[in-house]
């Protein structure tokens, strides 16, 4: 598991997220590993993988159930998904035809 994680911050230290997130997808992390799981969830909300990164601060939050860090964050998640959803559904006009605007 140090191997691993000397790679994984090799890749970070290069600034290769990506790199970085396959290698801790590979490993297996189990719930009293939660350094890795706040690891990997703070490189999915850099990455902008707002439902992978609620799932690991999920996993947290039932091991730490008052964090208040990972609440927030949680919370944050919430409210960009929330966003997102209805950005894409707030015009039905979206080749923005001239001839469907009312």
């Amino acid at each position: 598991m140090n191997n691993v994680k000397k790679k994984i911050e090799g890749y970070i230290s290069k600034n290769n997220i990506k790199k970085a997130i396959k290698e801790l997808v590979k490993i297996e992390i189990d719930n009293s590993d939660l350094n890795c799981l706040k690891w990997r969830a703070d490189l999915y909300y850099s990455l902008r993988e707002y439902t992978y990164a609620l799932n690991d601060f999920n996993r947290i939050l039932k091991v730490e159930p008052e964090n208040k860090i990972v609440s927030s964050k949680i919370e944050m998640i919430k409210d960009i998904l929330k966003y997102q959803s209805v950005d894409i559904y707030a015009s039905t006009n979206l080749n923005k035809d001239p001839w469907l605007e009312d």
